[in-house]
């Protein structure tokens, strides 16, 4: 498990909040500047290996910039990059939400959507999509493998999201978010594992219950299923069908 990376001073804090101010969304920057970045704040932070995975920055429409930078540097800057979401259903309608594992650093035990992932620097949504699917759920989105119902992954909706998880530590987010539904089909429910830890198991409910976790229980459900239920309620025509009801998301 990551370390969690020290507190910082208020002079840390004052110092972050004028490069934050500078950088915006880091849209703008260069490579160059994105280094100069990681030089001054690397030693202050102390990131964590895992942490250093390269992100691919972006607009506010999710088209990459051409520059990349680290994880840690994107969560502590509010740096946007790309996330990928899926939301699965199963063949009686009920949709098909992880548990977070336990051991996970932000949000263990919670629900969320099926799959839900970073997009590493290089890829494609659809292919950020395929490795996450894998990876969580040991599942195949090739409507061919037989586990999703053809024509397999769709995308439902584009949005970005910016918050502030926690001031000290700090971390920002700035996710544009893809979200794609999917049907599983009886084999690929079938065969779900959970072969990297970072889903402990799933949990099925009916889409308004699911709504009703995010309005009257919002501590036991992860952003990522409070952020894109309701652009997947309104694709699926259930409820008001608001994507208003996200808080904290701009539409890009």
């Amino acid at each position: 498990m990551p370390l969690t990376p020290p507190l910082l001073t208020p002079a840390d804090l004052a110092r972050l909040a004028a490069d934050r101010a500078w950088v915006g969304d880091g849209s703008a920057l260069d490579a160059g500047q994105v280094a100069e970045l990681a030089a001054r704040w690397e030693p202050v932070v102390r990131p964590a290996e895992k942490e250093q995975e390269r992100f691919d920055l972006v607009d506010a429409r999710g088209e990459p910039t051409g520059v990349t930078a680290p994880r840690w540097l994107c969560h502590l800057m509010g740096l946007c990059h790309r996330t990928v979401h899926l939301a699965l259903r199963t063949p009686q309608g009920l949709l098909a939400l992880q548990v977070r594992g336990l051991h996970v650093r932000q949000h263990p035990g919670a629900l969320d959507l099926a799959v839900t992932g970073h997009v590493r620097a290089g890829l494609t949504w659809d292919q950020a999509l395929r490795q996450e699917a894998a990876e969580e759920l040991g599942l195949d989105v090739d409507p061919q493998a037989g586990q999703v119902a053809p024509p397999g992954p769709q995308p439902v909706a584009r949005y970005c999201r910016r918050e502030t998880d926690r001031e000290n530590p700090p971390e920002h987010v700035c996710h544009v978010t893809q979200l794609y539904a999917a049907q599983l089909t009886a084999h690929g429910l079938a065969t779900l594992r959970f072969a990297d830890g970072e889903v402990a198991g799933l949990y099925l409910c009916a889409p308004a219950e699911a709504a009703r976790l995010v309005a009257e229980e919002p501590a036991r459900v992860a952003p990522g299923l409070a952020q894109s239920l309701p652009y997947y309620l309104a694709h699926r025509g259930i409820g008001d069908g608001s994507p208003s009801a996200a808080a904290g998301v701009d539409r890009p």
